[in-house]
């Protein structure tokens, strides 16, 4: 097992306040933490086999928060990185990622940047649709604004739910 201490380059991970995720790179007995930060957040957790030993983190586990079952494709996915999660998904309108960002900005980081810019000022009024989410308080506020904007566009059947899992 490699253990890695240092909190790295990435010049966020050294201005997180409060809990932060754990760094699991080059770790592979993990599936089980990943899931649980999954389902505390609100996002349903999926094993898929075929990812296992290709990311960061040697895991299958990746989430899932998807607005409506028949849409061509799962809304967001989400996958573990050494400290943080990667959120990738069809984009949140600019207000309700500015709102996210004046709550969350320095943890629910728009487009992964390490300088936390506003997702205005940075996508300039465009949809933000790639996070990289530094604490499980940032995840599970992420996931909660998925789920308002879903909500607030009458995609009531958002599946699946936290009671699902």
């Amino acid at each position: 097992m490699v253990t890695i201490s240092s909190p790295g380059v990435c010049p966020s991970n050294t201005t997180v306040k409060g809990q932060r995720f754990p760094n699991y790179a080059g770790r592979n007995d993990v599936d089980d933490l990943l899931k649980k930060e999954l389902i505390d957040a609100g996002i349903k957790p999926e094993t898929w086999d075929f990812l296992k030993d290709k990311g960061e983190v040697n895991s299958s586990i990746r989430g899932t928060l998807c607005p409506a079952p028949d849409m061509p494709r799962c809304g967001w996915v989400f996958e573990r990185r050494w400290y943080y999660w990667v959120a990738e998904g069809l984009g949140i309108p600019p207000e309700y990622a500015e709102k996210l960002h004046k709550t969350h900005g320095q943890v629910v980081r728009v487009e992964g940047h390490c300088g936390c810019p506003s997702p205005l000022e940075y996508n300039k009024g465009f949809a933000v649709g790639l996070y990289h989410v530094d604490t499980p308080e940032g995840l599970k506020a992420l996931a909660d604004t998925i789920k308002q904007v879903a909500k607030d566009s009458d995609l009531k059947n958002l599946s699946p739910t936290v009671n699902e899992i």
